[in-house]
């Protein structure tokens, strides 16, 4: 299931650049860092924890996938740094099993999945088409369960995460990006009770019609493997 959604999304980037061979009648384009970006989400979360509420009975619960939407923002200052900032929540799918002595129950549910983000960022121009991104700040994750038979899955933390990435323009209406993730609540440990630290890696194409107006496509495969779709609006550099 997971290979044949990786490759169905890198079927869609091969599309998009394809798209970009022939003239192009859009309009050019710089890259911006003030734009607000709307997302849909498309979430693989492929996880199996079991708990004993009580003695003599255990929860066992495997999670799937489900969909999700999102906002996310940057603001430039000055000719170096900007501002950024997201918030995503998903409804995810799963199905459990309750053990017990008596009997061997049957349930399916779904939780949400909440992320949000706020860091300060760094950016360097090599060149009028290729720009080197960093940035650090304040990450928050949430699984949200709810109870099936006492147990209680549900996580909650927040940390330090970091940033570092590459937009590279090879003809204006057309951006390739590429970002790697440092982020301290990256794997959910659901029978631990407890987020662990890790890293994600992130590509995707976005092609702007107009100067102020992109849609782009972008996959991250990490703990939580995610396809997004998104449409940007650029909005300059506005004084700070």
């Amino acid at each position: 299931m997971e290979s044949k959604k990786t490759v169905t999304t890198w079927r869609l980037a091969l599309w998009a650049i394809a798209a970009a061979a022939p003239p192009l009648a859009a309009r050019a384009t710089d890259l911006s860092y003030t734009f607000l970006d709307f997302e849909s989400l498309d979430n693989t979360v492929e996880k199996t924890a079991t708990q004993s509420p009580v003695p003599g009975q255990t929860v066992q619960i495997q999670t799937s996938g489900g969909r999700g939407i999102a906002a996310a923002g940057s603001y430039l200052f000055g000719e170096r740094f900007y501002f950024a900032g997201g918030y995503k929540s998903s409804v995810i799918d799963y199905s459990g099993v309750v053990t017990s002595p008596l009997a061997t129950d049957h349930a399916t549910g779904t939780f949400d999945l909440v992320g949000s983000n706020l860091a300060l960022g760094y950016l360097h121009k090599f060149g009028d088409r290729l720009d080197f991104t960093a940035d650090i700040g304040y990450e928050s994750a949430t699984y949200d369960f709810g109870s099936i038979a006492g147990e209680n899955f549900d996580l909650k933390d927040s940390g330090v995460g970091a940033r570092i990435g590459f937009r590279w323009n090879p003809r204006k209406p057309f951006e390739l990006f590429v970002t790697g993730h440092y982020s301290p609540v990256e794997k959910a440990d659901l029978t631990g009770h407890r987020f662990e630290s890790g890293t994600s890696v992130s590509a995707g194409v976005r092609w702007y019609f107009f100067e102020a107006l992109g849609v782009g496509i972008e996959y991250e495969s990490g703990d939580v493997d995610v396809t997004t779709i998104s449409m940007r609006f650029n909005f300059g550099n506005l004084p700070l």
